[in-house]
């Protein structure tokens, strides 16, 4: 099995990659104040400081990834948003800090095309989601077709068949989606 995939934190949170996809634009579509949201595979908290900003001091943030280097990064930049984030170095296939049916929001932007366990992260975002949540999963086309990792578009197609899609995109790089639970009428 391939291992999960890291990147430098410093490769994910720069000013060059602010600059041209600012996080609060992606953030501001879907994060109201006071709401419980979770950055799952946040890294150093390239998306983490804009969703704490977004929730207010009512809202909460649970951030994870399973880099304890990235999390130390994020730890340094909470600054007074401490007691609004709370950042565990975790994988996305096992979340247990985060209660059941306590999330507004879930953010897993190119989270599931680094690790193995698919199924895993897909049944913990299902399980920490509110039934009136939404998620948003994007996942990178840009993979070797034999690495474990990789979402090829047969997995994407079955991924989204397990939620409600409520918009989607297929980009150059990345394919998106922006989803809720199912739920039975």
């Amino acid at each position: 099995m391939a291992p999960d995939r890291y990147f430098p934190p410093l490769l994910i949170d720069n000013p060059v990659r602010r600059l041209l996809s600012p996080p609060g634009r992606l953030v501001s579509k879907y994060v109201e104040e006071g709401e419980a949201v979770a950055d799952i595979g946040c890294g150093p908290g390239y998306y983490t400081l804009a969703m704490a900003e977004a929730v207010g001091e009512g809202g909460k943030v649970y951030a994870a990834d399973p880099d304890p280097r990235a999390i130390e990064a994020l730890e340094r930049k909470l600054g007074d948003r401490r007691g609004v984030v709370e950042a565990r170095a975790a994988s996305a296939a096992d979340l247990g800090f985060i209660p059941d049916r306590s999330v507004d929001f879930v953010l897993a932007n190119g989270m599931i095309c680094c690790m193995t366990e698919h199924s895993a992260a897909l049944r913990e975002i299902r399980r920490i989601m509110k039934p009136s949540g939404s998620a948003y999963i994007s996942v990178s086309k840009m993979f070797r077709r034999r690495d474990p990792r990789g979402v090829g578009r047969e997995e994407w197609e079955q991924t989204l068949a397990g939620f409600s899609v409520l918009e989607r995109g297929d980009g150059l790089a990345t394919r998106w989606a922006h989803v809720a639970l199912i739920t039975l009428t």
